[in-house]
């Protein structure tokens, strides 16, 4: 099955899918999302029958919610921002000895 024909098949599963789930407040996240997943392999569902160029095929199913906009991933928490090191000083010379 091509990926775009996969693609319809599964987002309109999920919305059965999602109908019989109790979702926690804020909508469905990846963990609904892998949750779905599984249930799929382990019920050996066609729908998975799409070729993935060698790519985890659950990442490409949970781009496709997210792209779809059925699911956030407001849990995943944003990484700080990299701050560059400070140059070190210039080391001065002493222009005067003492005797």
């Amino acid at each position: 099955m091509k990926q775009k024909i996969a693609r319809e098949q599964i987002l309109q599963q999920w919305d059965r899918w999602i109908r019989s789930q109790a979702i926690e407040p804020g909508g469905p996240t990846g963990k609904d999302s892998l949750k779905f997943f599984i249930e799929l392999q382990d019920a050996k569902s066609p729908l998975l029958d799409f070729p993935s160029r060698g790519r985890d095929k659950w990442r490409i199913i949970h781009t496709w919610l997210l792209t779809a906009q059925r699911v956030t991933d407001h849990w995943i928490v944003p990484a700080p921002p990299i701050v560059p090191p400070r140059r070190p000083r210039a080391a001065r010379h002493r222009t005067g000895c003492k005797t």
